[in-house]
């Protein structure tokens, strides 16, 4: 059989038309079985429409200059954002209510109904021809009215979802933006009080008044100066002023020992003046001592009690004097006063004032001087410490600066996302426009007709042609003279033409009859796929319903 395969000759155009010719039932039974089997699919199976509505994204109307959007997201994020809120459970239930779907689908479930209308629904990112981002959003079901006003209402869904969005996500800004901002000038207040805590603690030792500070010392350096030079030549004065009332006090003492030894008085009067010459000495030594010392001092307390003592001898003597001998003791009395009055010592009164005065002016000047000298140490211990509140200030004032910093950021986008929230609210930002909105569809995607009409007719002729080549590779008849004479090898002598019978003559005419039928109906329903093809279906059909009715 292998050789027999190997040895047939090679087939001419005219022998495969001699086959097609020959074998023209294989070829058209399968042809008319497909066409009408495609035919009556395309007519009975479920029709499928679908219905876009296409959507632009407008950019805002105000220039980005002015005010810029707070929203940032991409188009592909947004609508991802919105797709999954319009396919929702929730919203595609009201869908189904509303638009009464899947009424004829008694046994489904409500979650496989959503299921299926999720699977229907699409949304798909296109560019327009001007370069514009827009996208579309496509509807398929099985009523063309309907598939449109789903379409449409899921478009105005998308540009209502839009605007919820934009203005959600601008209020959402502010207020983060606005408890930021309250935070921040919390903080801003709190660095402002201990800043100023701080100067007013350290008020006169801050940095900027180091050079205040300085000029003041070297001021006061200055008043000291002056003063210890007033104090010293004060201390010159009260020295030599000291100096001549002692010796004022030693030329008056002489003077007056030398007055009362030249006297001649009675035995009580000498008595009585040698304690006053006694008093006298002892009370101008107690006026030197406190010229040097106080009151206090050891010497002058010594002093002061001989005097007291002194007096009181005096004054018992006088009593004693004036009881035995009451004129001699009055002469004796009138005679001292005379005396005593008759020389008054208006220098040492003089001298003593201005002792007195000088050391006043001494304690003031020491006074000065240790006043001075206290704010001298106040200034020196700000100067020394002006490195170290420096650096305290510092870093008080970087802290404040940076918070300060932080609000003034915090303000400037609060006024922005402010400004973006009523452009959102106004509907100034960017939007969805609608460019084409769905349409009634008038021709269904499925079933495709188009490709049902080129499988019928590719099927029908395939199979018919596998089954003529089978039966040509496995038929060993020889049919052709070149057989005869390459395969077995014999020379052809004469050629008998095959006999014609008048029985033979009526099996042709019949078979011609019906070929002829077969191929009229061929022609006939490739026609009819062909116009619903070109036509499309509804059309077609609504055509012969309406040829059928007339």
């Amino acid at each position: 059989m292998a050789d027999q395969f190997q040895s047939q000759l090679p087939i001419k155009p005219d022998q495969i038309l001699e086959i097609i010719i020959r074998r023209r039932w294989f070829i058209l039974i399968p042809f008319c079985i497909t066409i009408t089997l495609g035919l009556f699919y395309t007519l009975t199976a479920g029709k499928t429409y679908e219905a876009s509505t296409l959507i632009l994204v407008q950019p805002q109307k105000v220039p980005t200059n002015y005010v810029r959007s707070v929203v940032t997201s991409t188009i592909n994020e947004r609508i991802n954002t919105i797709s999954q809120q319009i396919l929702s459970r929730s919203n595609l239930e009201k869908i189904i209510d509303q638009f009464g779907l899947f009424e004829k689908a008694q046994g489904m479930y409500l979650e496989e109904k959503v299921a299926v209308l999720r699977k229907r629904v699409q949304v798909k990112i296109e560019r327009t021809r001007s370069d514009a981002e827009a996208f579309s959003i496509i509807f398929q079901g099985d009523e063309p009215q309907t598939v449109m006003r789903v379409a449409n209402t899921l478009a105005s869904f998308f540009m209502d979802e839009n605007l919820k969005v934009r203005e959600a996500q601008a209020v959402g800004t502010s207020e983060f933006l606005d408890s930021e901002l309250e935070k921040t000038r919390k903080n801003l207040e709190e660095r402002e009080r201990q800043l100023a805590e701080y100067r007013s603690h350290h008020m006169g030792g801050l940095p900027d008044e180091l050079e205040t500070n300085l000029r003041t010392l070297d001021r006061l350096q200055q008043q000291i100066t002056i003063r210890n030079d007033a104090l010293t030549q004060a201390r010159n004065s009260l020295n030599m002023l000291q100096t001549q009332i002692a010796q004022s006090n030693e030329m008056s003492s002489q003077t007056m020992n030398d007055s009362f030894s030249s006297t001649d008085f009675g035995d009580d009067f000498l008595k009585a003046s040698g304690d006053e010459e006694r008093l006298a000495a002892a009370q101008k030594e107690y006026d030197l001592l406190l010229l040097k010392y106080t009151e206090k001092h050891p010497d002058a307390r010594r002093l002061k009690k001989t005097i007291d003592k002194l007096e009181k001898n005096i004054e018992e003597n006088k009593k004693k004097a004036a009881e035995t001998d009451p004129e001699s003791g009055g002469k004796a009395k009138s005679g001292s006063d005379d005396l005593t009055s008759s020389m008054p010592d208006y220098a040492g009164m003089q001298q003593r004032a201005q002792v007195k005065q000088i050391k006043n002016e001494i304690q003031k000047i020491e006074s000065d001087i240790a006043n001075l000298e206290q704010q001298m140490k106040q200034y020196q211990a700000r100067v020394e410490d002006t490195p170290k509140r420096e650096l305290e200030l510092q870093s008080l004032q970087r802290d404040y600066l940076n918070i300060q910093t932080v609000f003034n950021s915090l303000l400037d986008r609060k006024l922005e996302a402010e400004l973006s929230v009523n452009m959102e609210k106004k509907q100034k930002g960017e939007q969805f426009r609608i460019l084409d909105h769905a349409r009634l569809p008038e021709k269904p995607i499925s079933p495709n007709v188009k490709l049902l009409f080129l499988l019928s007719i590719a099927s029908g002729l395939g199979i018919g042609a596998g089954v003529i080549f089978l039966l040509e590779v496995f038929d060993s008849s020889i049919r052709r003279e070149e057989q005869i004479e390459k395969e077995l090898d014999l020379k052809i002598l004469a050629a008998i033409p095959p006999m014609k019978l008048p029985k033979d003559e009526v099996k042709n005419k019949i078979e011609l009859i019906i070929f002829a039928c077969f191929s009229a109906y061929a022609i006939i329903f490739l026609t009819f796929f062909a116009i619903l093809n070109y036509k499309g279906l509804d059309r077609t059909i609504n055509f012969i319903k309406s040829i059928v009715s007339i």
